[in-house]
């Protein structure tokens, strides 16, 4: 007797995605994939299924995986780097039609080499083991946009049941042509979103540090190229110092593991991407074992400075690419650096090229990387003359004074060096507007307006702060606007991430963060909490950085567990002058 098909309830589906996109993050992709996965699965029968994420630019990657009806899918598996050009997925996206598999382990499919087992031995151990041994037979179905295939979904049945049929096939196609494009579309939007408050957070950071005394956080600044690119491995080449030395940032990333060494006097090859003879301001695309990445490999094995660690990880990073793409970071015909995104993968280049927003991101480095520079430039001109100037103004003025009193004292001549002095007064000036100066800053005042600003763009949180001393509000501290953003910047994330934590486990909650603010002595206490599941990414995350921020202020910053609370002392400042 043939079984009957259940009918896929999409109204159901398009109703709760409505109430489940209202986050606005990760979050929200993931509750909509979940219900996306859980509702074919049901339709026909699957015990596993995985939606995969091709587009030619941005991340290639494993978005979610269901098992046995609970997310499988993990942070850091390293299960993007998976090959679309090879396995059954990668038939599908050559024809661009859906495919059935009655047993995945078999040694030929439809007379030829079966094409997952050409592959299985390089894909990650743990999900072979966990997804792909207990199964045997399998859908893979194409989402389209126009002719072009963007998105697969893979519905797998466990050996030891009736493998699929053409009416289930039937059923994952009719789903996927009517609905998958306008799904996924919709998902590729809320992640875009996600991808430009990403871009956003780390360009805020970078012109931070844009005409101050702090150096920039090259780790940082490649953070999204990490997050929103197709690549797993890098290079971040950073020209540092003034515009006429060859000194290099040099920040090397594999997988999750991040290095940065400075290279001093590294002067690049004539066609080098980095010589500011070369004319080359376009992408580069390369493959493993061309002359760059060799001639790259050969100096960094004999370069002196470096420790034997870091050798290493840069000749690793070389060894694993396969295909690559470098972005030249040239702007007004200066060459700041590059950026080298590359992969594991052989042929790969196609899907390296920078998304839309990585582009913008992208646009806007190079501005902060050449004016960064170009203050630190500035600053060291003024520094340099100042000095010597008014030396040599003041052994002038003596020389007069001693030796011709009467042309000193000559009015055109006075006028003169009164003009010089003032011009050298001047440059100086303009030299110290370039560094960073801290200033006497209300706290209630800024805190209030910034809380302000994060209630209107986190319309699904609930921010209280409760001010429990009336005294506090022209209490003033030290310090610049820049630090306390990062301060509390650090705070709200880590906090939305523990508040996400908690929806994944129960949707019905709503975000909700404390802040408390109380005068002990002559300190301000400022205690920080949230309602989320505070978890060791979110404890750890930004820990280092508002540490040091907060001894910079002279202020002191400490946790506790349980419950999960920060608090933050900051020294209260007398405004006749004094602490």
């Amino acid at each position: 007797m043939e079984k009957v098909l259940k009918k896929i309830n999409v109204e159901h589906l398009f109703e709760r995605i409505a109430s489940l996109a209202i986050s606005g993050d990760e979050s929200a992709v993931e509750f909509i994939l979940h219900e996306v996965l859980k509702l074919l699965m049901e339709g026909i029968e699957a015990d596993i299924g995985q939606i995969n994420l091709l587009p030619k630019s941005g991340p290639v990657e494993k978005l979610f995986i269901i098992k046995d009806k609970e997310p499988w899918l993990r942070e850091g598996m390293g299960l993007h780097l998976f090959d679309p050009h090879g396995g059954f997925t990668g038939m599908v996206i050559k024809s661009g039609r859906s495919i059935l598999v009655e047993d995945i382990w078999l040694e030929d499919f439809q007379g030829l080499p079966n094409p997952f087992l050409q592959i299985w031995p390089e894909m990650n151990g743990e999900y072979v083991q966990e997804i792909k041994k207990p199964v045997a037979s399998i859908i893979i179905i194409p989402i389209k946009r126009g002719g072009d295939t963007f998105c697969t979904i893979e519905l797998s049945r466990y050996r030891g049941k009736d493998p699929y049929n053409q009416p289930e096939k039937e059923l994952a196609d009719d789903f996927a042509q009517k609905y998958g494009p306008l799904i996924m579309d919709y998902i590729i939007d809320i992640k875009n979103r996600v991808c430009i408050n990403t871009a956003h957070r780390k360009l805020v950071s970078l012109s931070r540090f844009i005409a101050t005394d702090t150096t920039i956080n090259y780790r940082d600044a490649i953070g999204a190229y990490q997050k929103l690119s197709s690549a797993d491995i890098g290079y971040g080449f950073f020209k540092t110092g003034g515009l006429r030395t060859s000194n290099v940032r040099l920040v090397s990333w594999y997988d999750d593991k991040v290095m940065e060494v400075f290279l001093q006097d590294f002067v690049p090859a004539p066609d080098s991407v980095l010589s500011d003879v070369s004319d080359i301001t376009y992408p580069v695309e390369g493959q493993a074992g061309d002359h760059r990445l060799i001639r790259f490999r050969n100096r960094i094995a004999s370069y002196p400075g470096l420790k034997e660690e870091e050798r290493d990880f840069i000749i690793e990073c070389n060894d694993h690419i396969k295909s690559y793409v470098t972005y030249p970071l040239h702007l007004l015909s200066q060459d700041s650096g590059a950026i080298v995104l590359g992969s594991r993968r052989p042929n790969f280049g196609p899907f390296l090229h920078l998304q839309p927003f990585l582009l913008l991101y992208n646009s806007l480095l190079k501005s902060f990387l050449l004016n960064e520079r170009v203050a630190q430039h500035l600053s060291d001109i003024s520094h340099q003359i100042h000095n010597p100037g008014f030396y040599c103004l003041a052994s002038l003025k003596g020389a007069l004074v001693k030796k011709f009193p009467h042309v000193y004292s000559d009015s055109e001549v006075s006028k003169a060096l009164e003009g010089l002095e003032a011009l050298l007064s001047r440059l100086h000036e303009q030299g110290l507007l370039l560094k960073r100066r801290r200033k006497n800053i209300q706290l209630i005042k800024w805190l209030n307006a910034y809380i302000s600003q994060m209630r209107a763009s986190n319309p699904h949180l609930v921010i209280n702060i409760d001010i429990q001393d009336n005294n506090l509000t022209n209490s003033k501290i030290t310090g610049t606007y820049e630090q306390l953003e990062g301060i509390f910047e650090n705070l709200f994330t880590n906090s939305t991430r523990a508040i996400i934590a908690r929806q994944q486990q129960d949707d019905a909650v709503i975000g909700k963060i404390y802040i408390t603010v109380k005068l002990k002595g002559k300190t301000i206490i400022v205690t920080f909490q949230d309602n989320g599941l505070p978890y060791k990414t979110v404890s750890g995350r930004g820990w280092p950085q508002m540490s040091n921020i907060m001894k910079e202020m002279g202020g002191k910053i400490c946790k506790e567990e349980d419950p999960y609370r920060i608090h933050l002392k900051f020294n209260i400042i007398n405004t006749k002058g004094g602490e």
